[in-house]
């Protein structure tokens, strides 16, 4: 993974928002203790799995098991092996399989639960102060080990009781969560969390929303785009105030690459025509990549006389799985 700190948000970012219609049925209080997760298996399953490898596990143990009512990436099983809290535990399935798990206790076992996971690895890495801003999901505790973190989130819905959730992710089958915006994830579930957290659109059709910016994105941007493919969210273009002569949008291109070299730690891939940024050529370049996430930063040429209009410099984030493929249309069309 791409350790860039503003693209790629820490996974409790997308626990939080995953957890945030949990209702798995019944609640029980913490009993027993977390199991470390190890290598890939954790709950007492093997991540990365596709669904109907996991569905045949649950099984042969004997566990019930349900598709989640509205979610078809999850599925409820009756309970999880190895966790502090009896009871039913949401496992979430992306384009790489199995990549989360998990379980909720009533608010008032919340400090329990953190102790439990705090027995089982230590001190958290990270704590939050748990407070739940319009019934968004708060952070309270996150653990990281090699390839895993966990994170204990508070969820405080408005027509509900007030719940803690144990969410254990398996970093490689983990879709990114790039400038606030949850890759791989349906397109309803992706613009409601943002407009939830304030987004204002711009524009939106068959296969892309536009937004002022996204609320966990860069500050300062003209515009962020997301672009879905086969209904979800695949790829996110912030747009960044540019000057509107080439020198000078050239350095600000080179400035923002050499910023994210150095936050990425290391060299990025440079493309960029002999001219310039061309609409006929294609763009200036620096581009870094992975299986689960790629970055480029882009200088873009837009219309204009000639083909000589302004220069847009541009962030990309692309989530591999959902990438346009060879021979196929750019954008799919997906229902609004």
């Amino acid at each position: 993974m791409i350790p860039h700190d503003r693209a790629v948000r820490l996974a409790a970012a997308t626990a939080l928002f995953l957890g945030a219609a949990c209702a798995t049925g019944s609640r029980r209080g913490v009993s027993g203790a977390l199991a470390p997760p190890g290598d890939r298996v954790a709950l007492g399953l093997v991540f990365g799995q596709d669904r109907a490898a996991v569905e045949r596990a649950l099984d042969v143990d004997g566990i019930g098991h349900r598709v989640a009512d509205g979610d078809p990436d999850v599925l409820v099983a009756d309970r999880c092996s190895g966790v502090p809290a009896p009871g039913p535990c949401r496992l979430l399935f992306g384009e790489e399989g199995l990549y989360a798990g998990q379980v909720e206790v009533p608010a008032a076992e919340e400090g329990a639960l953190v102790d439990a996971v705090a027995h089982a690895l230590g001190p958290p890495a990270r704590r939050g102060d748990g407070a739940s801003v319009d019934g968004l999901p708060a952070l309270v505790a996150t653990w990281e080990r090699p390839a895993w973190s966990v994170g204990v989130s508070r969820h405080a819905p408005k027509d509900a009781p007030a719940v803690a959730v144990l969410h254990v992710q398996w970093e490689p089958a983990a879709p990114p969560v790039a400038a606030g915006v949850p890759l791989g994830r349906q397109r309803v579930d992706v613009e409601h969390l943002l407009d939830r957290q304030g987004a204002t659109v711009v524009q939106r059709d068959s296969g892309s929303t536009t937004y002022l910016g996204c609320p966990g994105g860069a500050p300062d941007v003209v515009s962020c785009v997301v672009t879905f493919r086969r209904g979800r969210a695949a790829e996110v273009t912030e747009v960044h105030p540019t000057p509107p002569e080439d020198r000078d949008a050239m350095a600000a291109w080179r400035e923002l690459s050499d910023r994210l070299e150095a936050e990425i730690g290391r060299t990025p891939a440079r493309t960029c025509p002999d001219a310039g940024p061309d609409r006929i050529a294609g763009d200036c370049t620096a581009t870094w990549a992975t299986d689960r996430l790629v970055v480029v930063v882009g200088a873009h040429r837009n219309a204009g006389a000639r083909h000589r209009g302004t220069i847009s410099v541009y962030t990309g984030f692309t989530y591999p799985p959902l990438a346009a493929r060879e021979g196929e249309p750019d954008v799919e069309a997906s229902s609004p």
